[in-house]
């Protein structure tokens, strides 16, 4: 009596099962595929990804030997052609075209543009044009900006403006350029001792150096 109730029980059981599987059957090989095809996707994506930054790497690897070969003509071509990728070293050949180019302000222009968004991309191209030894006013208005208190981009906005001050004979702004350096908190320790050296080789008057005190380069 006892094994007829266990098979009973075990049929029962069977046919729960089956029950179960006609009903939910269909939806669980439909997770099942969902997950298998959602691992194969995401691993062929890795893969591609992992191989077009690889592509990118030695394309601007090969670039930048061009460069170090004195192939400026090549050199130049290639960056065009990977500026016009996505991702970082699309925006850094962009930076190097513009390198090399006799007048790079539309580049320049371009990046600053595309790149609104991030704050320090945007602004680089305006120190590097301002930076340029053929200077124009244009360029140094368009740093103004960025010597403003607490911004990561015064300390060298500071210097550009004041060694043009300094071009033009005008020594106390110049000056007051400097110790504004010197007072940035996000000024390095190289930018402040640019600053003080420029300092001692500058005749200060004596109420401008006391209104900003003596200020030491500090780590």
């Amino acid at each position: 009596m006892s094994d007829f109730l266990r098979e009973l029980e075990e049929d029962i059981k069977e046919e729960k099962i089956v029950n179960l599987w006609r009903k939910y059957g269909n939806l669980v090989i439909g997770i099942a595929l969902a997950i298998v095809i959602g691992t194969v996707g995401y691993t062929l994506w890795t893969y591609f990804k992992h191989k077009s930054q690889l592509r990118s790497h030695v394309s601007f690897s090969q670039a930048v030997e061009l460069v170090n070969q004195g192939k400026r003509e090549e050199a130049l071509k290639a960056f065009q052609e990977i500026s016009t990728e996505k991702g970082g070293y699309g925006k850094l050949a962009s930076l190097y075209e513009a390198a090399l180019l006799p007048d790079p302000e539309v580049v320049y222009t371009k990046i600053s543009q595309s790149n609104a968004g991030d704050p320090a991309l945007s602004n680089l191209p305006k120190i590097l044009m301002a930076a340029r030894p053929s200077v124009n006013p244009t360029a140094l208005a368009s740093i103004e900006s960025l010597a403003a208190p607490n911004n990561a981009w015064a300390p060298l906005a500071l210097e550009l403006l004041a060694l043009e001050k300094l071009k033009q004979g005008d020594s106390v702004k110049a000056a007051e350029d400097y110790f504004r350096i010197l007072e940035q908190p996000f000024a390095t320790i190289s930018e402040q001792i640019r600053a003080s050296l420029m300092l001692s080789q500058i005749d200060v008057p004596f109420s401008l150096e006391e209104g900003h005190g003596e200020k030491e380069p500090h780590s």
